[in-house]
């Protein structure tokens, strides 16, 4: 009698594991089909019928954090702030360490001069679950120079201490990965901006040694070499700048930098300050973002 009882009971919990499987792979099978159709019309862009099918979805799977980031991401391109912010809100509610969503809805609220005071607060948040995640330490930084460039900000002594700010969480940021070029790049203009040309100049050279085909950077580190007198390095990075713009064919942009480049030249031999122009390499810098056979004068190029 007992093993009967034992084994009927053995027997309704084989049922139940299996119906719960099922309704959870069922549950799956209806989301991905509603991820699949809503991904059709976002290749159409088709935002508001990709918006529907992901409201749907979000209604009948409320957990569904995949379908959720998606659906906010939508309201956002589709200039539906709001609705962004309370899909975000509504998710880390039901998973307070949900990395994702709190540097997205951080990264919606950047975006608002008056706001940017909750994304610090939000990133913080996620700081205290992830303190060694780079990225997160990035977002940080870049929050603080996004408040630094607002052009509403016209307080010299905020805006530097701003990007002081930035300036440091991207060094914690890089501490813990080296190879991340825009954040290397980001600490150079945070350097340039509160007037530390010789350590911007490192920056963007590191970010040069993790991405040496940006045109971005090489100018970026002609200019701060140029006002620190290099001019010798200063005009071959600039040259290998419109280089590269000219090896994408995208000659509008290298003839808009050669441009740029011939008026920093101007400025600097018009006026009367001191240059190195004998002293070519400076001695700072890794010799790993160093130009090698290109002219001193882009202006030809």
């Amino acid at each position: 009698m007992m093993s009967r009882i034992l084994s009927f009971a053995l027997f309704l919990i084989i049922v139940v594991i299996v119906a719960f499987n099922f309704n959870a792979l069922l549950s799956y099978g209806r989301a991905n089909q509603i991820e699949q159709s809503a991904q059709k019309a976002i290749e159409a862009q088709n935002w508001e019928k990709g918006i529907q099918l992901y409201e749907e979805g979000h209604k009948q799977f409320p957990d569904n954090a995949t379908i959720a980031l998606r659906l906010a991401w939508l309201y956002r391109k589709n200039q539906q702030n709001s609705q962004a912010e309370a899909t975000y809100r509504t998710l880390l509610k039901q998973a307070p360490d949900h990395l994702e969503a709190r540097m997205a809805l951080a990264g919606l609220l950047k975006n608002d001069a008056k706001r940017v005071n909750e994304a610090i607060v939000e990133l913080r948040q996620a700081l205290k679950a992830h303190p060694k995640n780079p990225q997160l330490l990035a977002s940080i930084g870049n929050v603080y120079k996004t408040a630094a460039e607002n052009p509403a900000e016209k307080r010299e002594a905020t805006q530097k201490w701003l990007y002081a700010q930035a300036r440091y969480y991207y060094q914690q940021s890089l501490k813990l990965n080296n190879q991340q070029f825009q954040t290397h790049f980001n600490l150079g203009v945070s350097y340039q901006n509160i007037d530390d040309n010789t350590a911007a100049a490192k920056a963007y050279c590191q970010a040069l040694v993790v991405s040496p085909n940006s045109y971005e950077a090489r100018y970026n580190l002609g200019l701060v070499l140029s006002d620190l007198s290099f001019e010798e390095e200063a005009y071959r990075q600039m040259g290998r700048a419109i280089q590269i713009l000219s090896d994408r064919n995208d000659m509008a942009m290298a003839q808009g930098l050669a441009v740029k480049v011939q008026n920093v030249k101007n400025r600097i031999f018009n006026s009367n300050r001191p240059t190195l122009t004998g002293q070519e390499i400076p001695p700072f810098l890794d010799k790993a973002c160093l130009v090698q056979g290109i002219q001193a004068s882009p202006e030809g190029q």
